[in-house]
């Protein structure tokens, strides 16, 4: 009869001890992938149609000036929400008060699958009597299939824009 009484007393001085172990503490989540804005992407120039090249021939200027971001796990692996923010300045040869351009999130590790990068449209448009904004798109989300906290570093995710050839030169040549 004695033992019975004192087994519900053990048990409960067994608790303390029980939660100071790991199954019973949080667990850190896993790290984020890393995200960098890709240098010779970062920025764009939008000329007017045309063979013109000069100033006065810019409808816009843009660039990637930041991005927040978050993640979270689950049985596929990783989910990334990345909200990219741009600085836009309109030039001289705008006529229609707006910045219509497309940027891209891309993983290389999964090139040249289809699925390596993602494209998103964006257009701005000027209010009256202002030349520049400051523009952050909506939250867009990436699914990376990896669930090892270990090797999620590998998967770099690049933004960058959309550019032509001709605008890649130019970034490039003014990185020189």
């Amino acid at each position: 009869m004695k033992l019975r009484s004192l087994l519900p007393l053990a048990a409960l001085a067994l608790v303390p001890a029980l939660a100071s172990c790991s199954v019973f503490q949080k667990k850190e989540p896993p790290p984020c992938p890393p995200v960098y804005i890709l240098g010779d992407a970062g920025t764009l120039t939008k000329y007017k149609d045309g063979k013109g090249r000069d100033l006065t021939d810019v409808e816009f200027e843009a660039e990637i000036n930041g991005f927040q971001g978050d993640c979270k796990y689950d049985e596929k692996g990783a989910l990334v929400e990345i909200q990219v923010s741009f600085a836009i300045k309109r030039g001289p040869g705008d006529t229609d008060r707006k910045a219509e351009f497309t940027y891209f999130a891309a993983v290389p590790l999964f090139y040249p699958a289809k699925d390596a990068k993602a494209e998103f449209p964006v257009s701005v448009e000027f209010p009256q009597a202002t030349n520049y904004v400051r523009y952050t798109d909506e939250p867009v989300v990436l699914r990376i299939p990896v669930k090892d906290s270990d090797i999620i570093q590998n998967y770099e995710i690049y933004l960058g824009f959309q550019a032509t050839q001709e605008q890649l030169e130019r970034n490039r040549q003014g990185r020189k």
